[in-house]
């Protein structure tokens, strides 16, 4: 259940985030394509092994668990790279648009 709560949670961010950032259909393609270059760095330094930050017990016991860990590694390292991508573009077009009044 906590597993579930957390992923949907960053599911939703990483939603809003991008819905924020999102003027026009080609922003979000540019918002992926920095979440792309962006992904090795944030794998590297921020998300890696989520089980060493995740509290005790939210992952199943056995071959299972070890399942469980690559796929919510995973899905942080991702969603985490499109979260950062989306604030960068975010901030990126506030400061444009700030420069051309």
């Amino acid at each position: 259940m906590t597993l579930t709560t957390i992923g949907l949670a960053l599911v939703l961010l990483a939603g809003f985030l991008v819905w924020l950032a999102c003027d026009r259909f080609w922003h979000g393609l540019v918002i992926l394509a920095l979440a792309f270059v962006l992904f090795a760095l944030v794998a590297a330094t921020l998300t890696g092994d989520v089980s060493r930050v995740l509290p005790a017990g939210t992952f199943a016991d056995g071959s299972d668990g070890k399942d469980q860990i690559v796929l919510a590694s995973t899905m942080a390292t991702i969603l985490v790279s499109i979260m950062l991508a989306a604030c960068l573009f975010g901030v990126v077009k506030a400061g444009w648009r700030r420069l051309r009044r």
